[in-house]
């Protein structure tokens, strides 16, 4: 049981660690227009693709720019 524990914790650390590369320099600005950005690229290929699709054109429609 303690070394659930441990692992838990040094997911944690992982994550954390994770989170900090993505958002290290920027401003809130920024994390939010990069948000924004992000948020408006998947309605559109949600309404491009309202029926769904596999994970593979998931995947390949969210890598094209609409």
């Amino acid at each position: 049981m303690e070394q659930a524990g441990f692992f838990l914790y040094v997911i944690f650390a992982l994550l954390l660690w994770y989170f900090w590369r993505q958002v290290r320099g920027a401003t809130l600005d920024d994390l939010l227009r990069r948000s924004e950005s992000e948020h408006h690229h998947v309605a559109a290929v949600l309404k491009k693709h309202p029926e769904g699709g596999s994970w593979g054109q998931f995947s390949a429609w969210m890598r094209r720019k609409h």
